[in-house]
């Protein structure tokens, strides 16, 4: 193990989560028009000179983007010096990479060319790809010679693990749509919307609910496989999973019923990187165990 490199990039895939939050804020907070239809500047300067609020969320979630970017292609080079033969870690450290620079596209494109809210809901979900990959590069990169977890994982669990981290990115665009098109609050009461008339941002956010609650089942399902398999290793990172995503559910909820506060949003997002995180890693280590056999 790499010592040096393990701590850089830990601290890196720290900073991608940080980069995440503020989005989230942003979106939260209305700040996306923050700095005008300007990028790089911010109402046409560097650095803006008497911000308000808005424009201050909005210029400091940029300003670390951009340095958390350059911390991402520097870890991407420093990977390929010191594990020259590993290819897995170059891909990770590739993809950590690309996906951050498509998010910061896509970001930098909502500004200038005001893109549309289905457009824009898929920011977050590009983010969380890019966390992932720093997130296994990391664990890759902190592994012993000789102590990986090689414990083959059984194909009819494999195959559950590949379509709960498809699936979960599809939950996830719906819920960054409901965002992005104010349908927040849209819905009266929970789980199911109270109010006789439906309108369109009702349904959007009904069908986020739903699609989330098979989501929190589809994770039950997986983990009571892995425990009937008695898979230790999926058996542990499923415990994870289920945690999170119950939070997830429950900050839901909270928001529906009256989290109004900025935190619970920023909540109900860190929950779910975590949540993707873990559940990434146990579908890579449930592939690469795949290609041992």
């Amino acid at each position: 193990m790499n010592r040096k490199l393990s701590i850089f990039s830990a601290f890196v895939t720290f900073t991608m989560m940080i980069v995440l939050l503020m989005g989230g804020t942003v979106t939260k907070t209305d700040s996306g028009n923050g700095c005008g239809t300007d990028w790089p500047l911010c109402h046409g300067e560097l650095i803006p000179t008497n911000p308000s609020v808005e424009t201050m969320i909005e210029y400091s979630h940029r300003a670390v983007t951009g340095v958390v970017g350059l911390l991402i292609i520097a870890l991407c080079l420093w990977t390929l010096v010191a594990f020259k033969e590993r290819l897995d870690t170059k891909i990770f450290a590739f993809l950590a990479f690309i996906f951050m620079l498509i998010q910061s596209i896509v970001g930098a494109g909502a500004v200038v060319w005001q893109q549309s809210d289905l457009v824009m809901a898929l920011h977050f979900g590009i983010s969380l790809i890019s966390f992932a990959s720093l997130l296994i590069l990391t664990l890759l990169i902190m592994e012993r010679p000789g102590r990986e977890f090689r414990e083959t994982v059984p194909a009819f669990l494999r195959k559950l693990l590949y379509g709960l981290l498809i699936y979960t990115l599809i939950v996830v665009y719906t819920g960054a749509y409901v965002r992005h098109v104010g349908a927040t609050y849209a819905c009266v009461g929970w789980p199911v919307c109270s109010q006789p008339t439906m309108t369109y941002e009702s349904w959007v956010q009904m069908i986020h609910r739903i699609m989330a609650g098979l989501l929190f089942f589809y994770t039950l399902y997986v983990h009571f496989v892995a425990i009937r398999l008695k898979h230790r290793t999926t058996q542990k990172g499923m415990a994870f999973a289920t945690f999170f995503i119950s939070c997830q559910v429950a900050t839901g909820a909270w928001i529906v019923l009256g989290g109004h506060a900025t935190y619970v949003p920023l909540l109900h997002a860190f929950l779910i990187t975590c949540y993707f995180g873990v559940l990434s890693y146990m579908t890579y280590h449930a592939f690469r165990t795949r290609q041992d056999r």
